[in-house]
């Protein structure tokens, strides 16, 4: 018989209770192994720690940007003991605001310096760390290595920033352009009609000191809007060959006598330099503008001016540090650095360096540092700028290494004012009423006979009409209906052989350039002197084919 005790159930035998412990113990050891594989895996970087800020715990990668190997190394620290210990107050506020409001703080950026000393950015994300009773014991935190796309943003914003600084002076060129052709035409009057009251006035008149007041003061005025048009990037006139260093040492000589004595300059300039293709005149004015900005910074205490020239290769990088228009390629430049120890350039002054009328002199028309960006940008290079408060400025200016020969410029040279005997009729066209009023005058006076039309239209009408009479069409640039050049186009349509002087109140180089290989015999600059405007339509009668030589 069976025994009945036999089939009763047996209490749990000791084996058993060890074997389902040990199972137990070896599910936990993979679940511990699993979340630590998941945590060391994962793209971000984990973290919690206590009430007191006291690290429990992280993952590998955290660790790391600690400049720890394991995690189990950082147990038992704060933020204090850490590399990013000038930030640990920071990280302490953000816990606390954590676990006192029982609340998350999400996606917020904070800096942190590595163990290497370089700072980098965060985006963080904080919760309260909980019991299982739902008692906040610490924090848990994640963050992620936002430095390179920080660093991209922040590129960005600066090519944005620069963009937006290069457009609004592109828009006060254009501003400045226009306001220095509009009042070139008014000085056109003024200059015109005191070089005929002057030619035609004698010595012992009294009126004549003052009309040769009204005639120095509209020179000094033609110079002012010379210097708008510089800033416009349209004020480069006689192009040449030359070498920098000479005229650095040309105007370090002039200028010698208006820098204080206190002030040394010391010259650093190097040897066999190429040429650049410069006009001579701009490039003066340019060297002068900056050196007597840096003999003003040193102030009456005194200091030191070193220029220097130079060449370098200018990267794309470099470039896009500079001011600029339109970015110049990576190659070759001739520079000239002119600095000082002076007393520097605040932040927000800096911003504004270049603007026309900007200045933070007592005194001062504010236009020269805008009259040297345009003359650099007229001549396809770029200025650089460094400076800071009590420590000095340094300007570097990047000129393109010449290639070819620089155009030969028609002779400006003066002539006597005296009545000259000239044959001929012109034909003025002007949309301004008082400037084609001073011309006929002038010409006149020379001996021509004159025809007038206000714009285009009018002075194709007026060519059809008196075609074999007119000698030469002294055409204006800018006018309502057509413009001058296409009024240029139409008449070489009407006749191949007309002879076309151009006059505009911007600069040769600006005006002529839809005019290259298209027959022009001569260009004047608006405002021009009796004697300047003689010359020029002499020189360019002389031009004129023989009648037999004209077309039919």
């Amino acid at each position: 018989m069976t025994d009945p005790k036999s089939s009763a159930p047996q209490p749990d035998s000791p084996s058993r209770d060890v074997t389902e412990s040990r199972l137990q113990e070896t599910r936990l050891r993979e679940a511990r192994l699993m979340l630590e594989t998941v945590l060391n895996t994962i793209p971000v970087r984990v973290f919690w720690k206590d009430l007191d800020g006291i690290y429990l715990g992280c993952n590998l990668l955290f660790a790391r940007d600690a400049g720890l190997e394991r995690p189990e190394q950082l147990v038992g620290k704060t933020d204090h003991d850490m590399g990013w210990s000038e930030q640990a107050e920071l990280y302490r506020a953000a816990d606390r605001e954590v676990t006192e409001s029982g609340t998350p703080k999400l996606g917020y950026e904070e800096p942190q310096t590595n163990p290497t000393g370089e700072q980098i950015w965060l985006r963080t994300s904080k919760i309260p760390l909980r019991d299982l009773n739902g008692a906040v014991i610490g924090v848990l935190g994640t963050y992620e290595d936002i430095t390179v796309s920080k660093r991209a943003e922040a590129e960005q914003r600066r090519l944005e920033a620069q963009l937006q600084h290069t457009q609004k002076l592109e828009s006060l060129g254009i501003l400045a352009g226009g306001i220095a052709h509009d009042f070139n035409n008014l000085l056109a009057a003024i200059l015109g009609h005191a070089d005929l009251a002057l030619a035609d006035m004698s010595g012992a008149t009294p009126y004549r000191q003052h009309m040769e007041g009204i005639h120095t003061a509209a020179i000094r005025a033609r110079e002012l809007t010379n210097q708008m048009l510089a800033y416009s990037g349209k004020g480069r006139f006689v192009v040449r060959r030359l070498q920098l260093n000479d005229v650095v040492l040309e105007m370090g000589h002039l200028l010698q006598a208006s820098i204080p004595k206190k002030v040394s300059v010391r010259y650093t300039l190097a040897e066999g330099l190429d040429a650049v293709e410069v006009d001579v005149a701009q490039i003066r004015q340019v060297v002068m503008n900056l050196m007597t900005n840096a003999a003003e910074a040193c102030g009456d205490t005194g200091g030191l001016i070193t220029v220097s020239t130079g060449r370098q290769w200018a990267t794309n990088d470099d470039l896009m540090s500079t001011y600029l228009r339109d970015a110049p390629p990576d190659g070759e430049y001739i520079f000239l650095e002119i600095s000082d120890d002076g007393c520097g350039i605040a932040a927000d002054a800096r911003t504004r360096l270049f603007e026309p009328f900007f200045t933070s002199k007592f005194q001062g028309r504010g236009l020269g540092l805008a009259a040297v960006l345009g003359i650099v940008r007229g001549h396809g290079g770029a200025i650089k700028v460094h400076s800071e408060p009590g420590k000095g400025s340094c300007f570097k200016v990047l000129l393109p290494v010449g290639t070819g020969a620089a155009p030969e410029q028609a002779s400006s040279a003066l002539c006597e004012t005296t009545k000259e005997t000239l044959s001929g009729t012109v034909l003025v066209v002007d949309d301004e009423d008082y400037v084609r009023e001073v011309t006929r005058q002038m010409l006149e006076r020379c001996g021509l006979s004159v025809m007038e039309a206000k714009d285009g239209v009018e002075a194709l009408e007026v060519y059809r009409e008196n075609r074999e009479e007119i000698s030469m069409v002294l055409l204006d640039m800018t006018m309502p209906r057509l413009n001058g050049d296409e009024t240029f186009r139409e008449l070489q349509s009407l006749d191949p052989d007309v002879q076309v002087m151009l006059a505009s109140g911007y600069n040769e180089q600006d005006a002529t350039t839809r005019f290259v290989g298209r027959g022009l015999v001569g260009f004047i600059q608006k405002p021009f002197t009796l004697a300047d405007f003689t010359t020029k339509i002499r020189e360019a009668l002389a031009l004129r084919p023989a009648a037999d030589d004209r077309s039919p």
